[in-house]
């Protein structure tokens, strides 16, 4: 399939089929013909735009995917690999979650304030920082 059927199945744009590309997190797309400039993509490389999609979702950098294809493509990743990058970034989600918690619960304090009476921006910061 060209590059406008796979993003018009997966959702992202031309750009981004070839950002990865160049990233080496698809496989370059090789062209049958030589007249033309046209790449032709696999089915696998539709599955892998899909993961990668479904992998950023859950907050992995590209390069965290770019090391997961890599030890996939050699087959190298058993069970016990994957439950300790899943934990890990499990980890780095719970505390993002509780910073955001702290940062939400000082904006609804200045929200308060606002409405009775603010203290100067300054004070305001400070709360926000801890």
């Amino acid at each position: 399939m060209r590059i406008g059927e796979i993003t018009r199945l997966t959702g992202v744009s031309k750009d981004t089929v070839r950002f990865y590309e160049r990233q080496g997190l698809l496989d370059e797309a090789p062209q049958p013909g030589m007249t033309n400039n046209y790449k032709e993509y696999s089915a696998q490389a539709l599955r892998r735009i899909e993961l990668i999609g479904h992998a950023k979702a859950l907050g992995f950098t590209l390069k965290e995917i770019a090391e997961v294809i890599a030890v996939w493509q050699e087959n190298a990743l058993d069970a016990a690999t994957k439950r300790v990058m899943l934990e890990t970034k499990i980890a780095q989600i719970d505390d993002k979650a509780r910073s955001m918690a702290v940062l939400r619960a000082g904006l609804v304090d200045a929200l308060a304030k606002v409405e009775t009476g603010c203290e100067d921006g300054v004070a305001v910061a400070r709360k926000l920082q801890g």
